[in-house]
């Protein structure tokens, strides 16, 4: 049975201790994972990865890494999604992962209607002064979205008509303009200050040439919370 490799590690020190003469430990195959819970009127849920249960909820809004054994260099990885109080199942998908890559693994959407989005992280490095971003939109009944950096104008709108459960794909800012501003508003084509959502500082937080996915979502588990930008640092090679 497969386990998450934080978890799998200490038995491995633990058997190899119990052991005077030890035969040659095959090799260990593995692919990492980032967990996020991001469904609304839950404050924390349970993860069941590969028919392992991890110990720990997962809080709302907290992401939570880990490296996952495989048998082969590519396989089949169910990820399910439970309820931390009933452990009733709330959603559960499969997804083919593979040998040393990385992987966003994103619980959101709904109660009724939830998401399970699960993509490969895309790890090559942003040019020199650069900062690499994802974008993530998890508001349930806001229309599409409109990320600006470091201004208002055309140039400085990166992400345009992103709809709600979509992920932008990679994208590169300039360090200066990341660590004015970011502005995210309702998609329109031109900027419109009535349209702005929420502008949210981050000064010293980002780094030059970092990677980071930043999520549009309430900022905590109970639907009348305000919006905020969540911003998660992601692997590079």
């Amino acid at each position: 049975m497969k386990k998450l490799f934080i978890l799998s590690i200490l038995f491995s020190i633990l058997f190899v201790s119990c052991n005077d003469d030890p035969e040659p430990e095959p090799e260990i195959i593995r692919a990492y994972s980032y967990l996020y819970h991001f469904i609304p009127e839950l404050g924390s849920i349970i993860w069941e990865v590969a028919e392992s249960e991890v110990p720990d909820e997962q809080l709302f809004g907290v992401q939570f890494p880990g490296a996952i054994l495989l048998e082969t260099v590519g396989e089949e990885i169910t990820f399910t999604v439970k309820h931390s109080g009933t452990k009733a199942v709330i959603i559960s998908q499969s997804f083919q992962l593979e040998k040393n890559k990385f992987y966003n693994v994103i619980a959101h959407g709904s109660i009724e209607d939830p998401v399970l989005l699960i993509r490969e992280i895309e790890t090559s490095k942003p040019e020199s002064g650069k900062v690499k971003f994802q974008t993530l939109h998890s508001v349930s009944g806001q229309g599409p979205i409109d990320v600006y950096m470091g201004g208002n104008s055309t140039n400085n709108k990166f992400v345009s008509e992103l709809a709600y459960l979509s992920l932008s794909i990679p994208y590169e800012v300039p360090d200066f303009d990341a660590r004015a501003a970011i502005t995210v508003s309702a998609h329109s084509e031109e900027y419109n200050q009535d349209s702005v959502l929420l502008t949210s500082i981050y000064n010293d937080e980002i780094i030059t040439e970092a990677y980071y996915l930043t999520v549009l979502a309430p900022s905590s588990y109970q639907l009348e919370s305000d919006l905020t930008l969540w911003l998660y640092e992601l692997p590079l090679d």
